[in-house]
């Protein structure tokens, strides 16, 4: 099923403790690579002529996009969650609920 192979995926992904790396790329940069900007509803905040990024992975790059809030420096970090549900929301669109997995 959907959530259990999203589960297998996420911890797999989280115990390989992948570096979580800030950036940066300019205002132009970023208009330049629209793909950067994965969210349909939010734009990244312009106008200081730099953009934060966040990078998960380095040689196995997981995810690339601007950001402007608190992250762990590593997947490991994380700790144990779980995927409980996934919502279709639109054709292109879902939402992924986690979790805190029970400690064992």
């Amino acid at each position: 099923d959907q959530v259990g192979a999203a589960n297998a995926y996420r911890a797999h992904r989280a115990a390989a403790a992948l570096p979580v790396v800030v950036g940066r790329v300019t205002d132009a940069e970023l208009d330049a690579n629209p793909q950067l900007v994965k969210s349909m509803s939010v734009q990244p905040p312009r106008g200081s002529g730099t953009v934060r990024t966040i990078r998960i992975g380095s040689a196995d790059l997981i995810d690339l996009q601007p950001c402007r809030g608190t992250h762990v420096a590593n997947t490991a970090e994380i700790g144990r969650v779980v995927v409980t549900k996934i919502e279709k929301k639109s054709a292109q669109s879902r939402r992924v609920v986690l979790g805190w997995a029970a400690e064992s």
